[in-house]
């Protein structure tokens, strides 16, 4: 079998070509940006837009969607730069690499200061009961220190007591020996 030669196309058929390929591919643009956000709302479907109370985006649906409008604004506000082959896309490529990067560190580092904070907990959690104890402990020494005080109170009461039976006792005695002289 022999190979059909293919005849060349006209200058006008290539136009319309080249147009027809121009439409679609920069129809594909948009599609190309919206595909990983739908494959990630319907891998995460559930989570982030099925409740009990009927249809509801999620947090991490609502971010896909900002973000991929954020993504879909940066890409047409470039356009209006007609100078650039690229369209802008490199400078956005590389910009959206860099903050997801920046975001993936960010992680990490969330992860590390929650970690630090449930660490933390455990010694505030300590603190707390420690907290509790040293108070419980000052109401009793409180209490032991009112009752030292009040014994001591009572002493110095019986002290006092003592000393003015005896001064009356004394003076008594002195009037009762006058009272027998006279």
């Amino acid at each position: 079998m022999e190979k059909k030669v293919k005849k060349p196309l006209k200058a006008s058929q290539k136009k319309t070509l080249y147009r027809f390929g121009q439409k679609v591919t920069f129809g594909s643009e948009f599609i190309s940006i919206a595909t990983p956000y739908i494959i990630m709302g319907a891998i995460n479907f559930d989570e982030w837009f099925r409740t009990t109370e009927g249809w509801k985006v999620g947090l991490g649906g609502s971010l896909a969607i900002a973000l991929m409008c954020i993504c879909v604004f940066s890409i047409t506000k470039k356009r209006e730069d007609k100078d650039s082959k690229t369209g802008g896309f490199l400078t956005l490529l590389m910009a959206w690499i860099a903050v997801a990067f920046i975001f993936m560190l960010l992680a990490n580092i969330m992860n590390d200061i929650a970690t630090i904070m449930f660490f933390g907990a455990i010694g505030i959690a300590g603190a707390l009961g420690l907290e509790i104890t040293s108070k419980k402990l000052g109401e009793k020494a409180d209490l032991y220190e009112e009752a030292i005080r009040k014994v001591k109170g009572e002493v110095i009461e019986n002290e006092v007591k003592k000393e003015i039976y005896k001064d009356v006792v004394d003076e008594m005695k002195e009037q009762y020996q006058r009272r027998a002289v006279e």
